[in-house]
């Protein structure tokens, strides 16, 4: 396990039932709960990367859902380093509320976090529906300059690849007065992970 100093904090968020913690669920467990609760309690998940011969404790948190409990996720995000963006793409209200959750977070965090947006439960995709928002996301994303991927927790649909994107982003950005050459943490290796939960007072998801 590394020192507290290479402890980095990403967040997932977006509104509630868009499936967060499914997809949670899905990278750590491989599992996918068909009746899966909102969360009630926030919880993170720890995985430990290695790169380039040095290791960083990653911790994910799955905050707030609810828009009347933003405020109360704020103190969630402070400090992190990186953020998955989920949206249930069976329900594109919820990309729109994307871009709230953007704006918080870069209020709270900066304009330099990291962060990537995924389209999730693709397996309830319509083919028209998704040509038709296309240019919409792709527009936003370009302003934004960050990544778009769809997934699906059920299917496992390229929840991986949305989780090892962020996170070799996430550290490749570490360190940028490094080269390029030397930021690309091709070596990036998954060594553990383990789930907790954090019990506060009141519920909230």
């Amino acid at each position: 396990m590394s020192d507290e100093n290479n402890s980095l904090k990403l967040v997932i968020l977006g509104e509630g039932r868009v499936g967060k913690t499914s997809i949670l669920q899905k990278y750590f467990y491989k599992k996918f709960d068909e009746g899966q609760k909102s969360t009630i309690n926030p919880a993170f998940y720890e995985k430990t990367v290695s790169s380039n011969g040095k290791s960083h404790q990653l911790k994910f948190w799955d905050t707030a859902g609810q828009e009347q409990f933003n405020a109360i996720s704020k103190l969630y995000y402070e400090n992190a380093v990186g953020a998955l963006i989920v949206y249930d793409v069976s329900i594109y209200e919820t990309f729109n509320k994307v871009k709230e959750w953007v704006k918080t977070l870069q209020e709270v965090v900066g304009k330099d976090i990291v962060f990537i947006i995924a389209g999730n439960k693709f397996d309830l995709s319509n083919k028209d529906e998704l040509e038709k928002r296309s240019p919409e996301i792709k527009e936003y994303c370009s302003k934004e300059n960050c990544k778009h991927l769809y997934t699906s927790a059920k299917t496992g649909y390229q929840v991986d690849d949305v989780f090892d994107l962020l996170i070799k982003t996430v550290i490749n950005k570490l360190k940028p007065g490094e080269s390029k050459h030397k930021r690309k943490g091709k070596n990036l290796e998954i060594s553990e992970h383990t789930e907790k939960k954090e019990k506060k007072k009141g519920g909230f998801c």
